[in-house]
């Protein structure tokens, strides 16, 4: 485990496929979960969602899996908001957007973002006499992880929630979010015992590397919760399973890898910059990148390398649903966001985590080549694996 900064997913064996057939159970077992605890809610967001036609009708597990979100970001982040200025929030927010729109000014809108997350964001807070439940604490809770800029999609769907309680009573809104809250608490306890063993050193590293982060621009994503590195582990699971049918239907397939993946550095790497990302140029034989791009040219897909989870479908444009499906390859704090992100832009996305972290903008100052697990890729991509 000498790669170990926050997760690792191997085991003895040296590889991770006891992780995916236990992550594949427990986010069942999770499904169940929410069945049982929120059932009438969840049917009651959906009647509102198609009373007044706010978008075609997605999968119950994705309306599940959007309310165990809910749960485990109040529980996370509630505090934190309250005790943000709105001010301060609303002008992240607007350093947020304009990084999002000027890639020129992105790296001084960065630093300048920072300093403030570092002042406002994340500045000790008081913890609350009581858990909130009310309708304009979910709101500024809201504005909180939009102005962090780390939840961009997970804000877009938990804004609908949002206009569903503004619609409803007091009273079912302290119903809902008591619910939300109780499912949090439960998750939090059994994926420390399911998932635990693969997040070792999350606390460990909060409590050491973590300190000199500072003003980072990255100090929110990297200091996140171990429930969280579990609840994206969850989370890609099940959207995964709730996209596979039309994936495996899909006419196009594209394999998005990060940089980190690479066995050589950049500046060294002779990969080519094209359109949507960068294509492997063969410049070394046991590079796992050569090894995918090769093979997809004989299974019909495209592996291309993305350096920043920013850059993913950045050109993504008039692609009709149900067309062009993408395996996400990422760490895991990326997975939830990736997965909404690509479904927002009509793509079909499937999940494979890397092993474990090291690329050096987050993790490490020299950065560690990551792996992922071909086994898992090949089962998604209907590929045999002794090819």
């Amino acid at each position: 485990m000498e790669n170990c900064i926050t997760y690792f997913l191997r085991d003895e064996s040296k590889n991770s496929n006891e992780y995916y057939r236990c992550i594949s159970n427990f986010s069942n077992e999770v499904i169940e979960k929410i069945e049982i605890e929120a059932n009438n809610i969840i049917e009651n967001f959906i009647n509102f969602i198609k009373n007044n036609s706010i978008e075609e009708l997605r999968s119950r597990e994705e309306y599940e899996l959007e309310f165990l979100i809910i749960g485990v970001l109040w529980k996370t982040y509630i505090a934190k908001a309250l005790n943000a200025d709105r001010l301060s929030l609303n002008l992240l927010k607007l350093l947020f957007n304009l990084r999002t729109k000027s890639k020129f000014l992105r790296k001084s809108v960065d630093n300048l973002r920072g300093r403030l997350a570092c002042k406002y964001l994340l500045k000790k807070e008081v913890e609350p006499s009581s858990v909130s439940y009310d309708e304009s604490d979910f709101e500024k809770l809201l504005l909180w992880l939009t102005a962090s800029g780390e939840f961009k999609y997970e804000c877009k769907r938990m804004n609908t929630w949002l206009l569903f309680l503004k619609n409803s009573s007091e009273e079912y809104i302290i119903k809902v979010s008591k619910c939300a809250f109780k499912i949090s608490l439960w998750f939090e306890k059994r994926s420390m015992e399911v998932l635990g063993v693969y997040t070792p050193n999350v606390q460990k590293f909060l409590n050491t590397n973590y300190r000199l982060y500072g003003i980072r621009e990255d100090n929110v994503f990297c200091g996140r919760k171990e429930v969280e590195y579990h609840l994206n582990m969850v989370g890609a699971e099940i959207l995964s399973k709730a996209f596979r049918k039309l994936f495996v239907k899909t006419k196009e397939r594209k394999v998005l890898l990060p940089a980190c993946i690479c066995l050589k550095p950049e500046g060294v790497c002779k990969r080519k910059r094209v359109k949507d990302g960068f294509l492997c140029r063969n410049c070394s034989k046991s590079c796992r990148v050569n090894e995918l791009t090769k093979l997809g040219k004989s299974h019909n897909f495209q592996v291309l390398i993305v350096p920043h989870e920013t850059d993913a479908f950045s050109n993504a444009k008039n692609i009709r649903y149900g067309d062009v499906g993408v395996v996400g390859v990422a760490c895991v704090l990326n997975l939830i966001e990736g997965g909404l992100k690509a479904r927002s832009l009509n793509l079909v996305p499937q999940c494979v985590i890397l092993d474990y972290c090291g690329c050096k903008n987050h993790w490490d100052n020299n950065g560690i080549q990551t792996d992922i697990n071909c086994k898992k890729l090949f089962e998604i991509l209907q590929v045999d694996e002794n090819m």
